[in-house]
């Protein structure tokens, strides 16, 4: 009795773990881990639990997906606002849980509202239903509550045979076969485990290593320097100490000094504001001659603040447009505010920059399409920034997340921004992953985390502009939503006839 007692609780167990376990999966395809292949059992779990099984503890089991894959795959937000943002443990795990929350009911919980029949036959149709149903619930991850389309599952396609989709249709593109594939091995797996199996195997030759070569056409080089400083923010903080930070980045500026048509220093760098009187000293005093230099810099605008970016030759400006959650806005401001106010969670109070702003001039007749931070994760908006411009330059400041999976996961889509583009992508940060990627999304040269030092380079401005660029970004989509409405619509109409 009591060893079938036993034996019984561990069924019950490993029933709780297994959609723990196969969400913490999808979390091993990014980086750092970057075992790509393993994102497709992931969703594959997924999508059996919403279209293939019986309602049975959905919920719970969707619950505990999300725990695994979210939960652990940006469990830097912990990381972020405990260690780095000076709030106490209640504060932290309430964030945090607020967090997991809302991607549960945005993010995951929606996909049973694409279940329209009692079971899902294994067919051509039911297979690009449900795959337009994920793609179209991956597209409102870019618009709820200021978006989060982290954990993007076309992200996993770079370095494989799927980076050839992405100039072309973008990461969705990439998401969209993923999502196909681990419906048809879902779909499968009640029919003949076998086949699903093999199925599973075959798609992973998608994740086999693939690479493109990129050339520079001398007429069109750019030399740029990095600088990446790993100033602890506990001195930024700190008053007395802030003139440091200003004789630190001037001083590795001068090292390995090679006249840089570029130079560029991290986000909200600077201790002093846009247009103040320290400002305009380092306007005069700088060493710069014929380099520009693009720094971040806070920016007071009347009674607002702006994250932004700057440069020093020409006061040509950038707001940053997309704020970190949690971190620059809250959310649900109303009700949360006061919730973390009790708690003794610093609530933050900068204002977005808007949608419409025009690249920065950085002389020679080149423009620079502005990212900062949190700016590069949204695909369309890069898109529309970079149509008009020869490069992009990405600053952040990712000591906020630590030695966590956060500086990984933002070096790897910065990568696919660049890939998409067709354009050359350099990126500054405080301490690490400050990076020259090419246009092909292969990183050329890269100071890790913690490393202290400047980065000087040769890069292309010119390139030819990628389908994406165009109206490849709304491929996909436009594609998941015709079909979604053509089937509910057609649903409906069974259901109404005589």
């Amino acid at each position: 009795m009591v060893l079938a007692s036993l034996l019984d609780k561990s069924k019950q167990l490993l029933l709780f773990l297994i959609p723990f376990i196969f969400g913490i999966l999808g979390v091993f395809a990014f980086a750092p881990f970057s075992l790509k292949f393993l994102i497709i059992p992931s969703y594959s779990y997924l999508i059996y639990l919403v279209f293939f099984t019986a309602d049975n503890g959905l919920f719970k089991k969707l619950t505990l997906w999300t725990l695994g894959h979210w939960g652990v795959g940006v469990s830097w937000i912990i990381v972020s606002v405990y260690y780095y943002g000076n709030i106490g443990y209640i504060a932290s795990a309430i964030v945090y849980i607020i967090f997991l929350s809302l991607i549960l009911i945005f993010a995951v919980a929606p996909l049973r509202l694409f279940k329209i029949d009692e079971k899902y036959h294994l067919s051509p149709h039911s297979l690009v239903y449900i795959t337009s149903a994920l793609i179209l619930i991956e597209l409102t991850r870019d618009f709820f509550f200021g978006g989060f389309p982290w954990l993007v599952p076309g992200t996993t396609g770079i370095d494989t045979l799927l980076s050839k989709a992405l100039p072309i249709f973008g990461v969705s593109s990439a998401s969209f076969i993923i999502y196909f594939i681990a419906a048809l091995i879902a779909g499968y797996w009640n029919i003949s485990r076998s086949k699903s199996v093999l199925i599973f195997f075959i798609a992973s030759l998608l994740f086999l290593p693939f690479n493109i070569e990129t050339t520079i056409n001398p007429e069109d080089e750019l030399k740029v320097k990095i600088v990446q400083p790993s100033i602890d923010n506990k001195i930024k903080q700190s008053i007395d100490k802030r003139y440091l930070i200003e004789k630190k980045l001037i001083n590795l500026s001068k090292e390995d000094w090679n006249n840089p048509d570029l130079l560029i220093w991290p986000e909200a760098e600077l201790p002093f504001a846009y247009k103040s009187r320290e400002y305009f000293k380092l306007k005069e005093e700088i060493f710069l001659e014929s380099t520009e230099l693009v720094t971040g810099i806070w920016h007071f605008e009347g009674n607002s603040l702006f994250n932004s970016l700057v440069n020093i030759k020409n006061d040509e400006i950038y707001k940053k447009q997309h704020l970190v959650p949690f971190g620059e806005y809250i959310p649900l401001k109303t009700i949360l505010n006061p919730l973390l106010n009790h708690f003794g969670a610093p609530i933050s109070d900068i204002t977005p920059g808007n949608s419409n702003q025009e690249p920065i001039s950085i002389g020679k007749g080149i423009k620079l399409a502005p990212l900062i931070c949190y700016d590069v994760v949204f695909a369309n908006d890069v898109r529309k920034a970079v149509k008009s411009s020869n490069l992009i330059v990405n600053i952040s400041n990712d000591s906020w997340f630590g030695r966590s999976l956060g500086p990984y996961q933002h070096l790897e889509i910065s990568r696919i921004r660049a890939l998409e583009n067709n354009k050359w992508l350099v990126r500054a940060t405080n301490d690490g992953f400050s990076a020259i990627i090419n246009n092909k999304g292969t990183i050329v040269d890269i100071m890790v985390k913690g490393q202290k030092g400047s980065l000087n380079s040769i890069i292309n401005t010119r390139n030819t502009m990628p389908i994406y660029a165009l109206f490849g970004y709304y491929v996909p989509y436009f594609i998941a939503i015709l079909y979604l409405l053509l089937t509910i619509g057609k649903h409906i109409w069974l259901k109404i006839r005589p």
